[in-house]
């Protein structure tokens, strides 16, 4: 039987636990910033990520202008803004590798007599 995945499932789940299908939010300053999901990005917005040559660039490509802007007024780095990236892309990675199925190894079932 193959897997089905739920979509529809995955993005609600997402859009409640953090207000948006198309984005994930960071703290820095004591805010709230969103940046967009490279994974769920419409296609012009990826290319656009494809033009940008500087971290300056791609943090503002990611927050928006506006938002970039503030960000950098709150005291931020665009340096900050990869680093929230990088970081929210491994944890997707863990996440994957992890899968839905995966037993703790912590269970008492798995623990040495």
């Amino acid at each position: 039987m193959a897997l089905e995945i739920d979509l529809d499932a995955i993005l609600d789940k997402r859009q409640e636990e953090t207000g948006s299908r198309d984005t994930f939010p960071f703290v820095f300053a004591g805010q709230t910033w969103h940046c967009m999901d490279p994974v769920v990005a419409e296609a012009d917005w990826k290319d656009g990520l494809g033009e940008c040559e500087t971290d300056a660039e791609v943090a503002e490509h990611y927050l928006g202008e506006e938002a970039y802007e503030q960000f950098l007024a709150a005291g931020g780095r665009p340096g900050y803004v990869v680093l929230a990236i990088q970081t929210f892309m491994q944890s997707a990675v863990n996440e994957t590798k992890a899968g839905p199925t995966r037993r703790s190894t912590s269970s008492g079932r798995n623990r040495k007599r």
